[in-house]
């Protein structure tokens, strides 16, 4: 027997929870747009939670990722959260540990606006992509006007930190490209953390302004000795996820403004236009009014940049349930937040490259991915179901309960498969928890698991949720 197995473990089917539960509650907070969100899932995660461990008790929340479940959960339950990646501790840090009073928060947010405006970096990055600056807002007004063509021009531009032969190939748009790059270069900034936004991000996912705007406010947060710091570095992150010119708002890719055909698209030039006119420093100042609604904790919060396997195996991290809703699909989380990883570490990633229509040579990946972003096994399907031993089996050996997390999926509707089935999942954790209970957490309609026929995957059913015990 694998160590930590139970023998004779029973699984328990509920069927649908009841839909009362099954809202976005008044106290949920959405930090940043997120895939795989459970902002309408609290109610239902808080109820089977408490089932294990009663309010005020510890969870760690394993794969906190936006932060939402940890901060809904963190005004009933100590609460200790991680993930991998470093944008889900600055935002689950900056909003479980905020500073104490409101007035505080908005106070130093325009203090470091103001500083932002004023300081030399702001002033050498609008000096150098002036031109770009410059053209870009000539373009939106020719858009807004029906003349589509030099936003879209813009908007497929590679970024500053491409090869020099990699930049536009037409005036007036390639000579403003490489005058930036040399402008850059003279002020010194062309391979400086303080332009990495400007240089990787800019014209891609936000306006050349727009990416000057956050390169001037991540230098002062960054710079900020206060031990409120994650706090004022998740706003800024929140303001990123809002005016970011995406699909979805997130960063898999930058939107691409024309068809095959080269047909503009109107939908997505008229999204840019509003997105990429907004100004930085009030979004960042509106995120932190957004977040004036997190009081103060009166519990305990602890939050870790750490690798799963490696948290679960460190005995001093204490905890009474643990709570974890790991990727299913072999999508990457870290392809789709990688903007807000480099702004998180404020460093100067390398980018990956593909060879994907880039004629033989490599060429920079179109999404400006870093090199080093996370690879997830529970996102490769040779290694998901060894992943799940390790969770499963890190939580046993605790010997605290484990409330899973899992999405269905619906094949004929065209969703992504999940890398391991349910029914493989269950199977897994019978071998470590003595009983299994799985209940469904319907959308429109509820329909129970059958468990004679095993059929977990099932039509209706937007979430499930799988309390083990040990």
């Amino acid at each position: 027997m694998i160590s930590g197995e139970q023998e004779g473990s029973t699984r328990l089917d509920r069927g649908p929870l009841s839909e009362s539960s099954i809202s976005c509650p008044p106290s949920a907070l959405r930090t940043i747009h997120y895939l795989g969100s459970k902002l309408r899932l609290l109610g239902p995660i808080g109820d089977a939670i408490e089932e294990v461990a009663p309010k005020g008790a510890t969870v760690c929340d394993l794969f906190a990722g936006s932060g939402t479940v940890s901060m809904y959960l963190s005004s009933s339950w100590n609460v200790v959260s991680s993930d991998i990646q470093e944008y889900s501790r600055v935002l689950c840090n900056g909003l479980l540990n905020p500073p104490r009073t409101l007035g505080e928060r908005r106070a130093v947010g325009e203090k470091l606006v103001r500083r932002a405006k004023e300081g030399v970096l702001h002033g050498a990055l609008c000096k150098a992509n002036s031109g770009l600056i410059d053209y870009e807002r000539t373009c939106a007004v020719e858009a807004a006007g029906g003349n589509m063509d030099g936003l879209c021009e813009i908007m497929e531009c590679a970024p500053l930190v491409s090869e020099i032969d990699a930049g536009p190939s037409c005036a007036p748009l390639a000579d403003l490209w490489h005058d930036a790059r040399a402008r850059l270069a003279i002020s010194g900034l062309e391979d400086e953390v303080g332009s990495v936004v400007s240089r990787h991000f800019g014209g891609v996912y936000f306006s050349w302004r727009q990416a000057a705007e956050f390169d001037a406010l991540l230098d002062q947060v960054h710079r900020s000795a206060s031990i409120h710091k994650d706090y004022y570095l998740a706003c800024v992150l929140a303001a990123a996820s809002e005016v970011v010119n995406t699909v979805g708002k997130h960063f898999a890719q930058p939107a691409r403004p024309r068809r095959a055909d080269g047909k503009v698209k109107g939908g997505v030039i008229r999204s840019a236009l509003r997105d990429r006119t907004r100004g930085v420093f009030s979004a960042f100042l509106g995120s932190i009014d957004r977040f004036s609604a997190i009081g103060s904790r009166e519990l305990c919060h602890r939050v870790w940049k750490r690798d799963f396997e490696d948290l679960l195996g460190d005995p001093s991290i204490q905890f009474d349930v643990l709570y974890a809703d790991p990727p299913y699909t072999r999508d990457h989380y870290s392809r789709y937040y990688h903007v807000l990883e480099t702004m998180a570490r404020h460093d100067r990633p390398d980018v990956s490259r593909t060879l994907i229509r880039a004629g033989g040579r490599a060429r920079l990946s179109r999404g400006v991915y870093r090199m080093d972003r996370h690879q997830s096994p529970f996102c490769i399907r040779s290694k998901a179901e060894a992943a799940f031993h390790a969770l499963a089996h890190g939580a046993s050996r605790r010997r605290v309960p484990l409330v899973l997390s899992y999405s269905p999926f619906d094949e004929s509707a065209g969703q992504r498969p999940r890398v391991l089935s349910a029914d493989r999942l269950v199977d897994v954790l019978e071998r470590y928890f003595r009983a299994v209970e799985v209940c469904d957490v319907p959308d429109v309609f509820h329909r129970k698991v059958n468990l004679v026929e095993r059929n977990i995957s099932m039509t209706g059913v937007a979430e499930m949720l799988m309390i083990c015990r040990n």
